[in-house]
């Protein structure tokens, strides 16, 4: 889950950030406050949003924003950064799996309560993956539930299968209160006054900002910020634009030399850009069009320059993926020992070869391209609008495939726009991230899995461009009921072999944590010297930051 989409404020007229008068401060007559307390800002690039806070709904405004996480807790907290580091304990003070995995039992934290004042018991937690387990939308991970229940503070989640994949989407689970869930539509309510255990309770939503307060009961102790504020803006150059200038605090988003244009404007400024176990791929559609052609997919593949796509989309700070099997730096361990030292060559002789060996004509002529049918070859490729790594990436893309001679179309539409052509099929080829996680699982299922695939038509969740490989699902399904390491590096061997033989995608760069924030009045964010969690604003790791932030003076 991704995810971190990318979301915005639509509006030309950001509102300037404006700072709170701290509660019991004293007044002189006449003058202003003398205590203040800077409400603390973060911005994304993603456009106009509704007023939706459902946390369960990946589109809303709360998961979007990152603000459900503010709201909303996990059982358990992680590092997507660090995957070896040890799970901390969070709403659930311990956990234990029996031998083969089906099985997690959670003790609940005693003493919390919902912003409403209800005490949060163990029903409520079973409550939300019984949700979870009936509501197939909502089971993006697609994990098999078996009976769950309670006793006491104790909770039993059993599974039909072996979970060793997904520890972390079971620890990432944000938890809802029965009693204001039980008869809504998770799929469909817009949960305007959300109730959490989270350390902020929501106190305004307009289309110019959303606002939340500290929870003053929250079970975690007292708040140093006392206020925090998300704004959404139309692309990454006016968001990058109101960070410069002081009105956005944490800006998830590429900015384009940032050396320059973010680290040098003030000394407090920082950057820090992690890469996770994930991914970024160009998606084809390998069920229609001309990546329908696995021949097309490679020379494509062969054609890309990673390199320059890394230092002319991001300046570098996504780096390439250098291994065929798609994997990043981070994952090299888990690489295939016969894939070890092999690395993606950019070749435009070499791509058009491809082509010609296999029946197209008028290879490297513009517009000329046809394949061994003689149909004509087109390309339509998709991004969201503002997304400026991601647009100058595709372009790069583009003009390397007319390059082959194919006609390519690149469109930048709206984000609701781009998220229903993917997610249906409607496109040819679009760059989108992989889930990540602490082993390489989620690359290859996010990629290739049969557990995702839906006609085209119809939404899928992964797996968008509608690949088909029994012999992938059944080693990706080997793999995750594995009970040894031998096991799942046998598995890994075959999905790999099938990743780079088949070419169900195309990945390019490596997934960077868009980290830029300011410590010019708040400090305590995970740094490259103190990575304790991601700092992704909308991955359950900003419940963590926002207890760990305190003033800079």
């Amino acid at each position: 889950m991704k995810l971190w989409k990318k979301v915005a404020l639509g509006s030309a007229s950001i509102l300037a950030i404006t700072t709170l008068t701290a509660c019991g401060s004293s007044k002189a007559s006449g003058s202003k406050s003398s205590t203040t307390a800077h409400v603390l800002t973060f911005g994304k690039p993603d456009g106009p949003q509704t007023n939706n806070s459902n946390p369960f709904i990946g589109t809303s405004a709360a998961s979007n924003q990152g603000y459900r996480y503010a709201i909303y807790e996990t059982l358990v907290q992680y590092n997507d950064v660090d995957p070896s580091q040890k799970p901390k304990a969070w709403l659930a003070t311990k956990w234990e799996w029996n031998t083969d995995y089906t099985q997690v039992k959670f003790t609940i934290r005693n003493g919390v309560k919902w912003s409403d004042g209800t005490p949060l018991t163990a029903e409520d937690v079973a409550f939300t993956f019984n949700l979870i387990k009936n509501t197939p939308a909502l089971n993006t991970s697609s994990i098999p539930f078996g009976d769950i229940s309670t006793s006491g503070n104790t909770v039993t989640i059993n599974f039909n299968s072996n979970q060793f994949v997904h520890q972390t989407a079971i620890y990432g689970q944000f938890i809802v209160p029965e009693h204001i869930w039980k008869n809504q539509d998770p799929t469909k309510w817009t949960n305007q006054k959300p109730v959490g255990t989270g350390p902020y309770v929501l106190k305004t939503w307009s289309t110019q900002g959303v606002t939340l307060t500290a929870n003053p009961n929250y079970w975690g102790g007292k708040l140093k910020v006392p206020t925090i504020r998300y704004v959404e803006y139309n692309d990454n150059t006016s968001l990058t634009s109101a960070m410069t200038s002081g009105q956005v605090d944490d800006g998830f988003v590429y900015i384009a030399n940032y050396k320059t244009a973010w680290l040098a404007k003030n000394k407090a400024n920082q950057a820090w850009y992690p890469s996770t176990l994930g991914n970024t791929t160009l998606f084809t559609n390998d069920a229609k069009g001309a990546f329908s052609d696995i021949n097309f997919r490679k020379a494509v593949s062969t054609i890309i320059d990673r390199k320059q796509l890394s230092q002319q989309g991001t300046t570098g700070a996504s780096n390439p993926i250098t291994s065929i099997t798609g994997l990043p730096e981070s994952g090299k361990t888990f690489i295939s020992s016969d894939y070890e030292g092999k690395t993606f060559k950019s070749s435009a002789s070499d791509a058009k070869a491809i082509l010609t060996k296999a029946g197209y004509t008028g290879v490297g002529t513009k517009n000329s391209l046809k394949d061994s049918k003689g149909t004509a070859v087109s390309v339509m490729l998709t991004d969201p609008s503002g997304w400026s790594d991601y647009d100058a990436e595709l372009q790069l893309i583009g003009s390397e495939i007319q390059e082959l001679g194919a006609k390519v179309t690149v469109q930048n539409p709206s984000f609701d726009t781009w998220s229903d052509q993917v997610n249906k099929g409607n496109f040819d080829g679009a760059l989108h991230w992989t889930d990540s996680g602490f082993t390489p699982y989620n690359i290859y299922l996010d990629s290739m899995d049969q557990s995702f695939y839906k006609p085209l038509g119809q939404v899928a969740n992964y797996n968008f461009g509608r690949f088909q490989s029994p012999e992938a699902t059944a080693a990706l399904k080997d793999y995750a009921a594995a009970t040894s390491d031998a096991q799942r590096t046998k598995d890994l061997a075959t999905i790999e072999k099938v990743y780079v033989d088949q070419v169900p995608v195309i990945p390019v760069l490596e997934v960077p944590v868009w980290g830029n924030y300011t410590s010019r009045y708040y400090t305590g964010w995970p740094t490259q010297s103190n990575p304790y969690t991601d700092i992704n604003m909308t991955t359950p790791a900003e419940t963590l930051v926002l207890t760990k932030l305190h003033a800079a003076n």
